[in-house]
């Protein structure tokens, strides 16, 4: 995505992941209700041009999306299609790719629960390279070019027993949407994206009020210099929060105080 696409799927990426790694629900049904979402807005041409319209207004397309899911898929996944469609997005494509890039998310957030990122990571990166090795495997896979749900059942028969059950999901998705990419490339963009996501720390963020956008760059920025790569950042409120704040990266518990004199000691040392 490039322009204003980038700009609208970096927030609404912040927005899920801070909603995925808050626990709501089970991201495993999440994200296929996310994949089943794109392919039905995928079905309808006009659909596609309504919700990706930028001279709609975004409660019309609001609307639309509600009446056409509020009954049929969870209130979270509904949410996360929402922030999509009340955005601005330079191509239509654009749309069909953030809602299935959040449900890739939601099962690499899975993935990081379990303590199996990195694995997913590598077997991802295999199965694009087994694919582009095997002549049988990547003709079959074309010859089913216009069934992109037979695509999706052969991969995952193939895949079961042989990688991780999340690493066959997201594979699976990868060849079962109907697009121009070469299946082995698709996998490697799921690759690419969990090897982005693995390189980011998180940082779960408790304050005793809320902090606003400037607070929370500065924060960000922080972090950012003391672990250097980007920090997402989860945004909590608890007004017991002795000091005002309180930042958990991995093992490293900081507060207010900590965190300032690190901040402060890096400048000395910078400078």
């Amino acid at each position: 995505m490039r322009g204003t696409s980038s700009t609208s799927f970096a927030e609404v990426l912040r927005q899920a992941e801070a909603a995925f790694a808050g626990g709501r629900g089970a991201l495993e049904a999440e994200a296929q209700e996310l994949f089943s979402v794109a392919d039905a807005i995928d079905s309808s041409n006009q659909l596609v041009r309504t919700l990706s319209d930028p001279g709609r207004p975004a409660e019309v397309k609001e609307a639309t999306v509600r009446s056409l899911l509020s009954s049929r898929v969870s209130p979270q996944s509904l949410e996360r299609t929402l922030e999509v469609v009340s955005r601005r997005w330079s191509e239509q494509e654009d749309i069909l790719d953030a809602l299935e890039l959040l449900g890739v998310s939601a099962l690499l957030e899975q993935a990081q629960s379990e303590g199996v990122l990195e694995q997913v990571e590598g077997e991802l990166f295999e199965v694009s390279r087994m694919i582009d090795d095997s002549g049988d495997l990547t003709a079959a896979l074309d010859g089913a070019r216009e069934n992109p749900s037979q695509r999706a059942t052969m991969l995952s028969a193939l895949l079961n027993g042989r990688t991780h059950r999340l690493t066959a999901a997201l594979a699976a998705r990868a060849v079962g949407r109907r697009t121009e990419l070469k299946p082995a490339r698709r996998v490697e963009e799921f690759a690419r994206f969990a090897s982005d996501r693995r390189r980011r720390a998180f940082a779960a963020v408790s304050s005793a009020v809320p902090l606003n956008e400037t607070q929370q760059a500065r924060l960000g920025a922080v972090l950012s210099s003391i672990y250097g790569r980007e920090v997402q950042m989860n945004l909590q409120v608890d007004p017991d929060v002795v000091g005002g704040l309180r930042i958990q990266v991995g093992d490293d518990l900081y507060d207010a105080t900590v965190l300032a004199r690190l901040s402060r000691a890096r400048s000395q040392l910078v400078a």
